[in-house]
Formats: C-alpha cells, structure tokens, sequence
C-alpha cells in the first residue's frame, strides 16, 4: 500500500505546531526578557522597582544579592522583590520564596508581552497563604515556594506608588 510520501521531519514538526499553545511574546518589545536566565531575570526585575521608585521620588536603597536578608528597602520598609514573566496560560510563577528572610513585604513583579503588573502582600499575609497556595520547590524541603498567581490577580503597575502611599506610609513626589 502506497501513500503519499512525507519528510518525517515535516510531518514532526506539524505535530509540534498542533500541540503547542500560541506564543504569546511574539513581537513582544520585552521579549528579550524571556531569553534571560532566572538570575538576571530577577535582578533586572530589583532594578526596575528601584529606579521605577526613584523616578517617582520615593526612597529606596540597598541592593540585595543571593544572601542578603532582603533585597531592598523602600522608604524605612523591607521589601523582597520576586519577578516572573506571563505564561502561556496567564499565570505567573514566582519561584523561591524564603520566610526566613528579614522582609515585611513580598513584592511580586509580573512582566507582560505589552505591560508591567504587580501585587504585594505582608510577609505574615503570605505565611498564613492569604496571598495563595505556597507550593514547595522540591520535595522534602521547607525553605523555599513558589506561588502562582493569575494575571487577573496583578494591579498595573502605575498603582504600586498609591499601594506604597496607602498601605505602607510610604511617599513620593506625586503619591497623594
């Protein structure tokens, strides 16, 4: 019995394309951002909040890297800063969440196609999983989570100055 004939390399890469979901960072202006390894990706997303902040005249200081306490302070407050890019299936999944890091808020930034987002929660907010579900890394451990959350769950990310303002005391340049 004679069919027609087929590369088997096209007819694989047919079957990718049917069970792959739409990229959705096609033509995207932030998708260099996805070619990025974790490590970068995150600290690119500190500096962003850092000179976001500033630019709005807001106090901010310290740097963190991988073993300080916290990763930064904004106004006299400790802020972790965790930063995750959309997924296929609009979620976003922030990795590494420690609570035996001195923080008082979990700042989560989320990096959109064509927007920035964000949420934050207190510390104890997060502990008490009032934030969402924590989910441990790996099996068996118990120091760092992941949390997931939906975009519908993220604020744009020209609200966080009133957020700061009205949750934590904290002002800038144009926070009333």
């Amino acid at each position: 019995m004679e069919g027609t004939a087929i590369s088997s390399v096209d007819l694989l890469v047919e079957i990718i394309k049917e069970h792959s979901p739409k990229d959705i960072w096609q033509g995207s202006p932030l998708l260099g951002y996805r070619h990025l390894g974790n490590t970068n990706r995150g600290e690119i997303g500190e500096e962003f909040i850092r000179r976001y902040l500033t630019a709005a005249g807001i106090e901010v200081s310290g740097k963190g890297n991988r073993t300080s306490l916290t990763d930064m302070l904004i106004g006299r407050h400790r802020f972790e800063i965790k930063t995750a890019s959309l997924g296929a299936n609009s979620t976003f999944q922030f990795n590494h969440i420690r609570m035996d890091r001195r923080y008082e808020c979990l700042l989560c930034l989320g990096i959109c196609p064509h927007e920035i987002v964000f949420n934050a929660w207190r510390k104890g907010d997060v502990a008490e999983e009032k934030a969402d579900c924590l989910v441990r890394m790996a099996e068996g451990q118990s120091v760092t989570y992941k949390l997931t959350k939906k975009l519908s769950d993220m604020k744009p990310i020209s609200s966080l100055q009133r957020l700061l303002f009205t949750d934590w005391g904290i002002e800038g340049e144009a926070a009333t």
